[in-house]
């Protein structure tokens, strides 16, 4: 009997992902190995093993995703989003500078804290596509110097970034303190939130940012995705297969989560959970989906606007981003 292939994976906290982490979706030939030390996939070093592909499976900052491949990195992409987070909620601003309609965020100073993110490139997206915002008089205020990012700093002549005067402060007292005309940044700290939320200081440039969100997925299919599963380039040629095996072990696992829900299993401390799981999916079908033909609105836009933003140089194609064995998905 062939020995099993041992992929260390990410302990990751997503429901839908969760199955895949404890085992309960059995994989022929696969031993998983869920760890809490696995590399980050956001914040990057220098000396990390996601550079050099000494690693099994990673969650991974789609930010870092495009740029990693271009310039070499070890790693190859799974269609597996395994986070996707609206971004129209995270743009934040001054209630005193006179930005009423995203265009007047044009020549404002915009707090960040790194200008290769997810959040970031999304958002400039958007405005650009769908706002007819000029994203070459947008002026950015990083928190992280982008040289120090290992892919180097971005590319793109004609934006403008500087690091911001006191980096350690956090982006939303930058706003509160009049440092910065507007934030555009994922609020995890739910402290920070309440205040920006209620501060008479602050003010959202999308006050419906809901209704925008559920409209550019019913318009365009997009529900932007944050992080993407990639795995070691060195062992995606080692075993080529592997990739399509993991690919549909998380379609299991995802299945297996929404069967929590609905059997009232789901964990989670949400009143009718179930309920208001059927109303979304009622509305929304699955914005969770995985696979290449579904996901393909996700994707062709990434490319295209890491391409158009300078975060890579040229527009990549599938077969550059995604392990072989998952391009049929």
């Amino acid at each position: 009997m062939a020995s099993e292939v041992e992929v260390q994976v990410p302990w990751m906290s997503y429901d839908i992902t969760r199955p895949f982490i404890e085992g309960r979706v059995p994989i022929e030939g696969v031993r998983l190995v869920a760890s809490r030390s696995a590399p980050n996939g956001t914040m990057i070093p220098p000396d990390s093993p996601v550079i050099t592909g000494d690693f099994g499976l990673v969650d991974l900052n789609v930010g870092n995703w495009l740029g990693a491949i271009e310039a070499g990195w070890e790693l190859v992409g799974l269609p597996v989003f395994s986070k996707r987070k609206p971004v129209y909620e995270y743009i934040f601003c001054r209630s005193d500078r006179g930005i009423e309609t995203p265009r007047d965020l044009e020549g404002k100073r915009i707090g960040i804290r790194r200008y290769r993110i997810s959040t970031t490139i999304w958002i400039i997206g958007l405005l650009e596509h769908r706002h007819h915002v000029d994203r070459t008089k947008l002026r950015w205020v990083a928190s992280v110097d982008s040289l120090d990012d290992p892919l180097g700093a971005f590319m793109y002549p004609e934006a403008q970034v500087e690091l911001a005067p006191d980096p350690r402060k956090p982006v939303p007292d930058q706003l509160l303190d009049g440092d910065v005309d507007a934030i555009m940044i994922d609020i995890s700290d739910g402290r920070l939130f309440k205040i920006l939320e209620t501060d008479p200081r602050v003010q959202r440039v999308f006050p419906d940012y809901e209704a925008q969100e559920y409209r550019l997925y019913e318009e365009t299919g997009l529900f932007t995705p944050a992080h993407v599963l990639v795995m070691s380039g060195k062992l995606d040629r080692q075993q080529p297969d592997l990739a399509g095996k993991l690919f549909r072990a998380l379609e299991r696992a995802k299945a297996l989560a929404y069967e929590d829900i609905l059997n009232d299993r789901g964990g989670f401390s949400i009143p009718y959970l179930r309920e208001r799981f059927l109303d979304a999916q009622a509305r929304w079908g699955d914005p969770f989906t995985y696979g290449i033909t579904s996901s393909r609105p996700d994707i062709d836009a990434w490319i295209q606007y890491n391409h158009e933003q300078g975060m890579t140089r040229t527009a990549l194609d599938y077969e550059q981003i995604f392990a072989g064995s998952t391009l049929d998905t």
